[in-house]
Order: structure tokens, then sequence, then C-alpha cells
């Protein structure tokens, strides 16, 4: 019996070790790469030779930041083809088949047509136009109750009618009325009219601008050097107006281009572009336009990549030739799962690291130098840096 209960215990206690084991295990693997490091006594490896020991004094502390790596020295916008155009074209506004108006010493009679104009401020140059039928007297026309004809006239077609632009509302009246018989009281003027129309140049405006979107990443702005845009126009110079082009509301072009040059390059100030979306506008108030080969094209900066420097004394120097003493390098990410990869330069030695730990950790002992030492960090992708330290292992 007593024997039993000593298996049992025995047991409960084998178990019981086993269940802390695992925790241990399980702390060690899940806390930071460089607290693993320092509770082992060992260095973290990334794909390199790191250095054990501890810390002795601090060389290099700085937090780099963001560091751009640019793959192209330009980066090219294409925008599709535009075409824009401002047509005028004479239109019929209003119409009436017959008007009849008579005036006599007891009766009158006037006649009315409405005249609706959808777009004032790109009509005009209207004209009336009508046939005479009949007429005995003069012919009056009035336009918003002002005369605008008022003459003597004989059966068959008139001349059209011009109607002053200063006249011309939204909503227009135009009155048919005859003269008075005057002295001969005891006779009754009459005016019988036909295919009356109003007719007016109307410039169709709804394809004369063009709007076009384009997207600048971060790196592309950051590092923004000079900025163009590029397009082939296809015209009747003869035939067109002004053609203006505007990015993000300010206006980069205004000119009636060369119809016949290959390729027109307009210059404007980088300070222009936005970091994300981007509008780029084409209008014109005449003629028509089609532009081909069209791009905003970007010239970027060459980036300096940051080098930090720190000092060795001959003593720190000579210990470490000694192997008394070690030089480890620690780069400490932003990104945790992204992949991290580029060049170190320790000196003008160049080692390669791509991880996709939190830290990255190398040893730099045997490319010290007594005096001034130099890093420098030249990532092959853009990179977020939280932390470079370099630190002198005793």
């Amino acid at each position: 019996m007593f024997r039993t209960k000593r298996g049992q215990s025995a047991a409960g206690a084998a178990v019981l070790i086993a269940i802390i084991a695992v925790l241990i295990v399980g702390f060690v693997i899940l806390i930071p790469p460089q607290e693993r490091a320092k509770l082992l006594d060992e260095g973290i490896t990334n794909a390199s030779t790191t250095a054990p020991g501890i810390v002795e004094k601090k060389l290099l502390a700085v937090s780099p930041g963001r560091i751009d790596y640019l793959v192209e020295k330009e980066v090219e916008h294409p925008i599709p083809v535009v075409n824009i155009y401002a047509r005028t074209e004479a239109k019929i506004l209003a119409q009436k088949n017959v008007a009849y108006a008579k005036k006599g010493i007891f009766s009158e009679q006037t006649d009315v047509l409405t005249v609706v104009v959808p777009d004032l401020a790109h009509t005009e140059g209207m004209l009336l136009s009508l046939d005479v039928k009949e007429a005995e007297g003069k012919l009056i026309v009035l336009f918003n109750g002002e005369e605008v004809f008022n003459d003597d006239v004989s059966a068959g077609s008139l001349a059209p009618i011009a109607i002053p632009q200063n006249l011309l509302k939204d909503e227009n009246i135009a009155a048919f009325a005859v003269s008075s018989p005057g002295l001969a009281f005891w006779r009754t003027n009459e005016i019988s009219l036909n295919d009356i129309k109003v007719v007016a140049d109307v410039t169709s405006i709804e394809a004369q601008s063009s709007r076009n979107v384009f997207l600048v990443s971060e790196t592309e702005k950051k590092n923004l050097d000079k900025a163009a845009l590029k397009f082939q126009p296809s015209c009747d110079f003869d035939k067109v107006g002004v053609l203006e082009v505007s990015i993000n509301g300010k206006l980069v072009y205004s000119s009636v281009p060369d119809c016949d040059l290959d390729v027109i390059t307009v210059e404007f100030a980088p300070e222009t572009l936005n970091q994300g979306e981007n509008e780029v506008v084409f209008r014109t108030e005449k003629g028509d336009y089609l532009l081909t080969h069209v791009l905003v094209k970007s010239e970027l900066k060459d980036v300096e990549f940051p080098t930090y420097y720190f000092d060795l004394t001959y003593e720190e120097y000579r210990a470490i030739k000694d192997g008394d003493k070690r030089v480890r390098l620690t780069m400490n990410f932003v990104d945790v799962v992204a992949r991290k990869f580029g060049d170190v330069v320790f000196n003008g030695h160049t080692k390669y690291f791509d991880t996709k730990e939190v830290s990255y950790v190398q040893d730099f002992s045997d490319d010290m130098v007594q005096g001034t030492n130099s890093v420098k960090i030249k990532p092959r992708k853009t990179l977020e840096v939280r932390e470079l330290r370099v630190d002198l292992l005793d």
C-alpha cells in the first residue's frame, strides 16, 4: 500500500517537471530574439556570425527611420488618348408655322413666339427668318420688348433679322405686329407670316475638357527632382483655339500648340504633384484636339544612403585585434513579417543581409579601424529601421 502511494507521488512529480520544462522552453521561444540572446548568453543568428558577450560600451545608437530604395531614376505615368473639342453649330432654337397680326382703329392683334436658350453663355449670332405671305402695312418685330425690325415688306422671303446679343435671356419673347393705317382710319392693316425660325450658333461644350487621374507614391514624391508633361497634338492650326492644361488645379500650359510637332514637353514645378491622387485636365474653347503619347514624367534625385560614424580608442582597437573584445552591429526593424534585405557597408567592407526577423545582428570585429569608423545602410527595398546600434562586447 505504501509502495503504491510512493509510486503515485513519483509519477505526479515527473508530470509536474515535464510541464515546467515545456513552459520554460515556450517562454524562451516566444520572447524577442535580443532578449533570448541575453538570457542564453548568445548572439542572434540571421545567416551571419554573431558576437557573444556582455555589452561593455555602446559605440553608436541612432534611429535611421525610413530608408528609400529606388529601382529607377525616372517614373512615367501614361495617360490615355485625349480627344477634346468645342464645336460651334447652327441650331434652330424655336420655330412657328404661321403668325398673324392686324391693326385697325377698333381692333389690334399680335402674335408671339417663345424662344428658349438652353446655354446662354455659349449662344451667339441669333437670327430670325420668316416668309411673308401677305402684307398690308409695315411689319414690326419686337424681341423682349425691344424693336428689332420696322419696315415695309412684300410677299416672299425676308432677309434674316439679326437679334442683338445684349437682348438675349434664358427665355425670350419675339412679338409680331403690324403698323397702324394712320389717317385711313377705315382700313385695317394685316400681315400674315409663314415658316418662322429662330437660329443661333451654339457651341457644344460637353467634350471641351478631359479629366484624368494618376497616382504618385510616397517614395516618388519624397525624392522628386523634376517633373514634366508630354503629349503629341493632332489638330488643324487654323481652326483650333487655346489649349489649356492644369495639374491639380494649377495651369501649366496655355497656348495654341504647333500641330506639326512630334512631342511637346512642358516642365512644371515638382511641388505641383501630390502624394497619392493627382488630376490633369485638358481644355479648349474652340476646335478639335487629339492628344496622343500623353504622360507625366518624374525625374528622381540620387538617393543618399545614410552613413553614421563612431570612434574607437587605441586601447579598444588593440583589444579587438587581440581577440579580447568584439564589435556587434544590431538593426531593429519596424516590420516583423516582411522580408528585409540589402547591404551594410562597414568601413568599406560590404555584407549582405536578408531576414524576416524584427532584428538583424552581425559581427564586424574584423573590419574595425582605430579612430573614426563608418557604417552605411544600402537597402535593396525601402526599409523602416527603428534602431541601428553598434556595441563593444567584453
